[in-house]
Order: structure tokens, then sequence, then C-alpha cells
């Protein structure tokens, strides 16, 4: 019986001079094939023999994958970082991953993994641009996983086992995920098949709301000394909200009778179901670091007066935020016979400007020390804003008993503030990020017959961001600019936004895909048969590249 949607049924099969046989709590599972056996037994059709044990239990005989099925129940009651159902990935025999998060939260990749295999899992919730789950299936690597939802692909198109959609938890039926699977439609990658089914509408109104809080206010106090509890902050400092829901029913439509437009109800004909769901969340990062004094800078604006240093030190976004000015000595110096340090009020002076634009000084210290503070360590307070949303929707319709539309969508709308703590938290490094991940599903089921399906199912999904436009307020005209060779621990004062080929980032991915399912049964055989086309559009620039960083041995 081909053409079900996801969901318990029962099965009713009479031959005449045979007892009629009834078949409770039948399970359709999504993109799978499911067997049920039905004996019937000899007497009169209208004695009804009553099968009601739940089928979930039976073996598996219709074909060689191994396979589960994650129901709405598991998506919504068992534990997801982020609340990424792909997390659940996991509970599939065959698949491996250890779910490690790093220290402050963000995912982390399998030990061989090295930082050019992709995005890495989710550690933005759901909202992540490009989400790799940490999951390897049958030993296959990470790259060769597969993402689909409702029968078309959302695969990243650079990096291989990513999906750029993440599906909100509400808008989710089902999702399928085999870690072997031997069916020709599933061709593509050699790793985990992860099939999400979106959720529908039915005849009866359904919604469902969330809310998660967590506030500064609700945090415990640090009650052990340290740097961060040194006028600064004694507890951690983030505001974060994370809510959203859902609602669906029956579709109301207008028809045009005889007498003008009449709005009824499209029961049992025409279906809607939106979800949307939110995050904000607002920080504070901490750290600890050794930043150039208001002195020095001051020193090189008056003597360097229209040099590039000056166009970098007077920039005004350059001043680090500052929280709080803590004791150093020069023991956290590198020291050697041509450096010179001396603790003063405001911080250690290790040299001072000397010769002129453009010469080069062959020492460490410059014109010597004078008594004015050149470098100073300081507790940064680093603020970051992460605001995205994503906006689900499904239509279902339903004109006559043989045909079938379904038009499905997901947006997601991110916009992530972030400072460099690396940099000192300097504004003129802020990064403000925009991506926008978008799938736009349209299926077409046409039964000719009790035996003959054909599924149509066309796909666009794009993931794009324009950092040059979303990040204006960002000078990328400055350079990085890092002194170094100075500490015991290896770190260096920074300036400008972190160099990188993303920095600033500018992608724009978009495929096209259209499918084509026939399905057939004759006799005792269920043949499927079947194509499809995809375009793949690749826009990304990563000029990023261009901008320079420059190290520098020291302040002078």
């Amino acid at each position: 019986i081909v053409g079900l949607a996801p969901g318990k049924y029962e099965l009713t099969v009479e031959k005449e001079g045979y007892k009629k046989s009834l078949s409770q709590n039948v399970d359709v599972a999504a993109e799978i094939v499911r067997g049920a056996d039905v004996i019937l037994e000899i007497g009169e059709i209208t004695a009804t023999v009553t099968i009601s044990e739940d089928t979930l239990a039976q073996l598996q005989t219709e074909n060689a994958n191994v396979a589960k099925s994650i129901t709405p129940a598991e998506v919504k009651r068992l534990p997801q970082a982020g609340r990424d159902p792909y997390e659940l990935a996991r509970l599939t025999p065959g698949i491996l991953g250890d779910v490690s998060r790093s220290a402050n939260g963000n995912s982390t990749g399998f030990p061989n993994s090295g930082s050019d295999t992709g995005p890495g899992a989710s550690s933005n919730s759901i909202f992540q641009a490009e989400n790799q789950p940490q999951i390897s299936a049958n030993g296959q690597r990470v790259t060769a996983n597969n993402f689909q939802i409702d029968g078309v692909s959302v695969n990243s198109l650079t990096h291989g086992g990513a999906a750029v959609v993440t599906p909100n938890q509400e808008s989710v039926k089902e999702i399928q995920i085999s870690s072997t699977t031997y069916s020709a439609e599933d061709g593509r990658n050699s790793g985990a098949q992860i099939k999400v089914v979106s959720q529908n509408g039915t005849n009866d109104f359904h919604g469902s709301a969330f809310f998660k809080y967590n506030s500064p206010k609700l945090n415990a106090f640090n009650k052990y000394p340290n740097d961060f509890g040194r006028g600064f902050t004694e507890r951690v400092e983030r505001l974060f909200r994370q809510y959203g829901g859902s609602i669906g029913g029956p579709l109301y439509l207008p028809h045009f009778g005889e007498g003008g437009p009449v709005v009824y109800s499209g029961k049992n004909r025409a279906f809607f179901f939106f979800s949307y769901e939110a995050l904000r969340d607002n920080s504070t990062i901490p750290s600890t670091q050794y930043v150039e004094t208001p002195q020095f800078r001051q020193a090189v604006l008056a003597s360097r007066a229209g040099s590039v240093t000056a166009g970098i030190l007077g920039d005004g976004g350059v001043v680090p935020r500052i929280a709080s000015v803590i004791p150093s000595t020069c023991d956290d110096l590198i020291s050697g016979a041509d450096r010179r340090c001396n603790a003063v009020p405001g911080g250690l002076d290790v040299g001072s400007l000397s010769l002129g634009t453009g010469q080069y000084v062959p020492n460490f210290f410059g014109g010597g020390l004078d008594g004015i503070p050149d470098i100073q360590k300081v507790i940064i307070a680093a603020p970051r804003s992460n605001r995205p949303k994503q906006y689900n929707a499904r239509f279902d319709f339903t004109p006559g008993s043989n045909d079938q539309f379904t038009v499905s969508t997901y947006l997601t709308r991110s916009f992530f503030l972030g400072s460099d703590t690396g940099a000192a938290g300097r504004p003129q490094a802020d990064i403000t990020s925009a991506p926008h991940n978008s799938a736009f599903t349209v299926l077409y089921n046409k039964t000719f017959s009790p035996t003959l399906l054909n599924e149509v199912r066309f796909n666009f999904t794009k993931f794009a961001f324009n950092e040059v436009e979303s990040s204006q307020e960002t000078n990328f005209g400055i350079p990085r600019v890092e002194i170094e060779n100075m500490f015991k621990d290896g770190s260096r004062i920074k300036f400008g936004a972190n160099q990188a080929e993303t920095t600033p980032g500018i992608f724009s991915e978009k495929t096209f895909e259209i499918r084509d399912v026939v399905n057939y049964v004759r006799g005792n055989h269920g043949l499927k048969f079947g194509g499809e086309y995809r375009k793949e559009l690749n826009d990304d620039n990563l000029n990023g590249a261009s901008r320079p960083l420059y190290t520098f041995g020291g302040l002078f």
C-alpha cells in the first residue's frame, strides 16, 4: 500500500470463506518499507479476528537496512544540545558519536578532525549556519552523511555531512535514520541517511509553546578569589531567552458558487502548520590580557602624525573594552639583556619611542625607559549578542482522492554581533554576521491506481551572508596587527579584525533539485524507480584573505 503518511493504521483484510482480519496499531514510518503479515482463519466473514499488539516489535524483514525511526515524543522529550534534533542520530544502531562539548559549550569534532574538515556541529542551537553533527555511521567519515527534509536534499554545497537547515523540534513529525542502507534512491553519500518529515496540520487545531529563560540575576556568585572577581564580576553575565511555538489545523478556504464566495472549512482537504523559534542571547566574555596604555597611544599620535601606525591607533574603535586594571609585574614578560622593564603607576614601562617614521629601531626597548606606562594588565569585558529566528510553514492540499500537494518551507534568519576577545574587545574588531538559510519544497503525489503512485519533489536551498554589508561599522581597511615576542605565555597585543578568508565572509550557495519516483506494485513485487536532477551554484567570495596580517616583535 503506497503513499501512506507516517502514523498508526488499522489494516482490514476480507476474503470469502475466511474470518475478517483486523490488525490494529500497524506502524508506518517515514521513508521505509514496513511489512505486516496477515493470517486468515477459515470461518464466516461476519466473524472478526483482531490483532491489537504493537507491531513495532516485529522483525524488519523487507530489507537489510539498519535504521531507527525517531518519533515526535522522542524529539520533544529527549535531551538535545541546543534543541537540535540531529543530535538524536546517535541513538541509531551502527552510529558513533561522543557528544563532546568544549569548555565554552561549543561542539567539538572527533580526535582526528582537523580545522579544515568542515563547520562542525551545532554551537548555535538550530540556527547553526551549516550544521555538521559529530556522528560516524559504521566507520564512515563525518563528511559522508546525508540530510533530507521531506524527501529532498538540504545538504551543504561545500561541506559534506553538513545541513544548511536544522529543523526546530516543533516542526518535526518523524526522523528516519539509516546507518547502513542499500537502497538506490539513497545514493550520493555512503554514511548515515538522515531523513526528516516535517509536521503537518490535521482536522483538529493543535498548538504548542515554550519559553526558556536564564538571567545573571539567577546565577550564583563565585565566592573564591580570582582575577575575574577583582572589581569585575563574580557570576556569569549571560542573559539567555529561547522561545517559540506552533499551530496547525484545517484551512478555511473561499468557495465560489452561484451565490458568490463562501468560506468553508477545508477538513479532509486542506491543512496548515506553522512553527516559530527564536533565541536572544546577550553575554559578556571576560578575559585577562595585556594591552597598550592610553599614554602609549597618545605618544604615537603626537610623534608619528600622518603615519600608518597613527592611523590605526587613532581609529575611533581602537580603545579596548576594559572592565578593570589589575596589578602587573615584569615577571610576566620575557627577560633578556636587550630588554627593559619597570613597574610604574598604571602599568609597565618597557621603553619609549625613538628615531623617526620609517626608521628601523634595532633594539627591543627603543629610546629606553622613561617612567611612563606602555602596557597594562587588564580584564577585558567583550560583549556578544545573538538574535536568530526560524520560521517554518507547511500547507497540504488534497483536491481529490488521487492528488496531493504539499508546500513546505524553512527560513532561518540570524544576527550575531561578536567582539574579538583576542583583540581585547576593541570595537574596531567587532564583526556582525547575518546568515540567511532557506529551504523551499514542493511535493505532488499522483495516484493513478491502487498499485501505481508517482511522486514529484522539487526543492530550493540557499545559504548566504555578506559581512561587508552586515558589518559596515567594521573598518576592514585596517589590517590585523599583532605585537608578539613580549610575554612568557606567548600571548600578543592585537589590533583590527581577525585575518581570514572569511573575514569579511561573503557567501552565496544555492541548490536546485527535482526528483521523480514511481512506486508500482505488480503481484508479489513492489517496484520503485525514478531519477533526480541537481543544479548547484557557488558564488562564494574569499577575498577576506587579501587583508594582510602584520606581526611585530615588540612595541617599538
